[in-house]
């Protein structure tokens, strides 16, 4: 109970007191629901309130932004209006319709509210523990450690989503005196908040011994160890694809990504799935998957298409009544053919009028096929974070850095291991190496980690033209500061993605083959 009933407190205070310049709702008592030093007078009151907050965090993230973000990174193709697919990926790109009375605006609410509930919740615990001297002592054990560390792993993390995922927000902690309006910061310097959260619960990781218990993250049992490994893959995550072009992306610090993803996790991270209680996401809506849309899931991106079989074109004809000539793909990728990763399907169940552009004949069947692979809504392991993904990075690292050896590292991983591709040689450019990469983190992680291809398309200059490259403050939450409206994206309004403007008028969908999209 005590856990419900800061959850709302949480929840009002960040829609109301953190984001309000208002003053008479604040001198509104409550008697429903105690405040946050009643309910954090206790140690033992800390795990409940950061459970919480981890759930928050979870279900910010997981939730419509799969889809959404998949189709507007190329990484997957629907015509479905659910979960903002059709508007996010119609061609030519429109912008985002920040509204309030847009039906798919939680895309951009879930993130922002969710996470800056659970920064909340990780605020009042590292509140109650470092400014009012709360201790959770238990069996003679003192377990403060263990709750501060998994309060600054939360806020880090939430922080590293909203640095992917916005333009902006707000630096809150828990000396912030949120009755009082706060700057806006840049989503750079949210990455900053990010790695300097991670790195203080690394400090006290590398100090104290502990284990974070499996039901705060939801089957995960983190001892202190594991603490900072995952703290280092989610830093080199946060870093390198909160980069928002190509020349950001050259500007990281290779060394340090090399640095952290040999020190990171060295197998799949992510919660185990409660059978769509709480822990689940919407990877179920990219596959066929009964728990999803079944057969009517989305496909695979004609980009993804092409990448795989160079033969088959980048884009399915739009024109009324035109086929592939050869709509199998010829590949010698293991992972593609019948009870594998991706499956043939010769129906096409989207509907032509809303842009045959969306069409493919690719679907994920990953789920179906691989037993430890879950579709988001299972009681298996939802794979987050990837060892596979890690590897990768420290990969890119080593190839930027023009290291000799990184071939050795591809070969090993899933390139050959699940694709039972050529191995590398060692001679390629490094060009041809990036290319090797960026391969496998198309093909393998499909329907992991939220938001990766996306990502990755953004850092590489590889966005359709026109397609925003991080989000608008939500229209509801800009009313309550009264702020001006804004938004990104569209091919006319701001074919950079990066331009603020407020022009949500939508382009006619393209129905022929002339003037195909471009990237940038």
């Amino acid at each position: 109970m005590k856990n419900f009933k800061i959850n709302n407190i949480l929840f009002a205070g960040i829609l109301v007191v953190l984001f309000s310049c208002s003053s008479e709702i604040d001198k509104v008592e409550n008697l429903n629901n105690p405040d946050r030093d009643q309910v954090l007078a206790n140690g033992t009151d800390l795990l409940g309130v950061v459970s919480g907050g981890f759930v928050s965090w979870w279900q910010a993230n997981s939730r419509d932004l799969y889809p959404a973000l998949a189709v507007a990174g190329d990484i997957a193709t629907c015509s479905w209006g659910n979960f903002g697919m059709r508007v996010l990926s119609s061609e030519p790109r429109n912008p985002i319709l920040n509204s309030a009375s847009w039906s798919d605006r939680t895309v951009l609410e879930q993130p922002w509210q969710g996470n800056y509930a659970a920064i909340a919740s990780a605020n009042d615990v590292i509140g109650a523990i470092n400014n009012n001297g709360i201790t959770w002592i238990e069996s003679g054990e003192d377990k403060t450690p263990m709750a501060l560390a998994a309060s600054y792993l939360l806020r880090g993390l939430s922080y590293g989503y909203l640095a992917l995922l916005f333009e902006k927000g707000f630096d809150v902690d828990e000396n912030t005196d949120v009755s009082q309006p706060q700057p806006f910061i840049s989503y750079s310097e949210l990455t900053t908040l990010a790695v300097n959260n991670l790195d203080l619960a690394i400090d006290l990781a590398n100090t104290h011994t502990f284990e974070i218990p499996n039901t705060v993250i939801n089957g995960v049992a983190l001892s202190n160890s594991d603490l900072i490994k995952l703290c280092n893959s989610y830093k080199a995550r946060f870093i390198v694809q909160s980069a928002r072009n190509q020349t950001e992306t050259n500007a990281v610090d290779w060394n340090t990504i090399k640095t952290l993803t040999q020190n990171g996790i060295t197998a799949d991270f992510g919660p185990t799935g409660d059978n769509g209680i709480s822990w689940w996401n919407n990877a179920n809506i990219l596959m066929d998957s009964p728990n999803g849309f079944g057969a009517f899931g989305a496909r695979l991106d004609m980009r993804i298409v092409n990448l795989l079989d160079p033969n088959q074109p980048i884009f399915f004809p739009a024109t009324s009544g035109s086929v592939l000539n050869n709509p199998e793909m010829t590949t010698s990728d293991a992972r593609i053919g019948d009870g594998k990763d991706f499956e043939f399907r010769s129906d096409i169940l989207f509907r032509a009028e809303r842009g045959r552009f969306h069409f493919s004949h690719y679907i994920h069947t990953r789920f179906m096929n691989d037993p430890t692979f879950s579709d988001g809504a299972d009681a298996k392991q939802i794979k987050t974070f990837t060892l596979e993904d890690n590897q990768l990075l420290l990969a890119e690292a080593k190839a930027r850095l023009n290291e000799n050896d990184v071939h050795t590292l591809i070969n090993a991983g899933s390139r050959v291991t699940r694709g039972s591709l050529t191995p590398l040689t060692g001679a390629e450019s490094q060009s041809e190496i990036l290319d090797a990469i960026f391969y496998e983190r198309y093909i393998e992680l499909f329907n992991t980690a939220v938001g990766s291809g996306y990502f990755d398309r953004r850092r590489t200059n590889d966005l359709q033209v026109g397609t925003f490259r991080h989000f608008p403050i939500p229209a509801t939450e800009l009313a309550i500061l009264s702020e001006d409206l804004y938004t990104f994206g569209g091919v006319t309004a701001d074919p950079t993605g990066v331009v603020p403007h407020y022009s949500i008028a939508s382009s006619l969908e393209r129905t022929d083959d002339n003037n195909l999209p471009t990237f940038n």
